[in-house]
């Protein structure tokens, strides 16, 4: 079975230090909470060349009207079974781009490097968080920077198995 774990949550909650909430703002760049959870998976399908991730904000659409893309990425090596804390940030892993690049209110102004790769939560009230792993056959030809809609495209009649692990950060 492949399965989709974390040390970093506790009781279904994020630990509050991979968001807005967290003791250590010099983490918080821009308003975004920028230092990636770990988390590890087991028991991927036969025949997986590579991974790819989605971490989403569902209910950010009560309150913004669009569903947050926190972070998507594709490329990680079908020898690789976990990401550390900051983990994201591994160079050798394709970022693509995450809500922060909305071209709207406060986030017309954020630097490039704030709107690809992974931008942590930072709800106003408690939110529930998915991320999803996706054991695929290929390795997704895609740039730095692409867009979840090139992500979703490429993995189309690719996907070998996904491992999902819901979360919740906020008060």
């Amino acid at each position: 079975m492949f399965k989709l774990s974390s040390p970093a949550i506790k009781d279904g909650y994020l630990d509050i230090k991979y968001g807005i909430d967290a003791p250590d703002q010099s983490n918080i760049v821009n308003g975004i909470p920028t230092v990636s959870f770990p988390f590890e998976w087991s028991g991927a399908p036969e025949g997986t060349v590579s991974y790819a991730v989605e971490y989403m904000d569902y209910d950010n659409a009560e309150d913004e009207g669009v569903i947050w893309i926190h972070w998507v990425a594709a490329g990680i090596g079908a020898d690789v079974t976990e990401l550390p804390e900051n983990g994201a940030k591994d160079p050798s892993i394709i970022q693509g781009h995450n809500s922060w690049s909305l071209p709207y209110g406060p986030y017309e102004e954020l630097p490039e490097e704030a709107r690809i790769g992974y931008g942590g939560p930072a709800p106003g009230r408690r939110h529930t968080y998915e991320l999803v792993l996706f054991a695929l056959d290929i390795v997704p030809n895609l740039k730095q920077g692409f867009y979840y809609a090139d992500l979703r495209s490429q993995m189309e009649g690719h996907i070998l198995g996904r491992a999902v692990l819901r979360m919740y950060y906020g008060k």
